[in-house]
């Protein structure tokens, strides 16, 4: 794992605090959208810093994109549902 940052998987954003975070996954708090979050790592390089599932840096997508990308390594993950977070529509 090169970094011990994790972006918000909903929003992207990289204002977070991580309370959890191993090879395996990290969880933590995004400070933007105000949600808890449960990250997976990047499928090359195992860092956390990828897109979020709906946008980037706050905003979130027209149409969701079936990729991700890791800012670590360049990597396109495939997107994964946000999970138990939800989203508030």
């Amino acid at each position: 794992m090169k970094n011990q940052e994790a972006f918000c998987v909903l929003c992207g954003s990289a204002d977070t605090r991580v309370t959890r975070i191993n090879q395996s996954s990290a969880d933590g708090d995004c400070l933007r959208c105000d949600k808890s979050f449960h990250a997976t790592p990047c499928q090359n390089c195992g860092g956390y810093r990828i897109d979020g599932s709906f946008g980037v840096s706050g905003s979130r997508f027209e149409t969701l994109p079936e990729t991700v990308k890791c800012w670590d390594c360049g990597h396109r993950n495939p997107l994964r549902e946000p999970g138990p977070e939800g989203v508030d529509e």
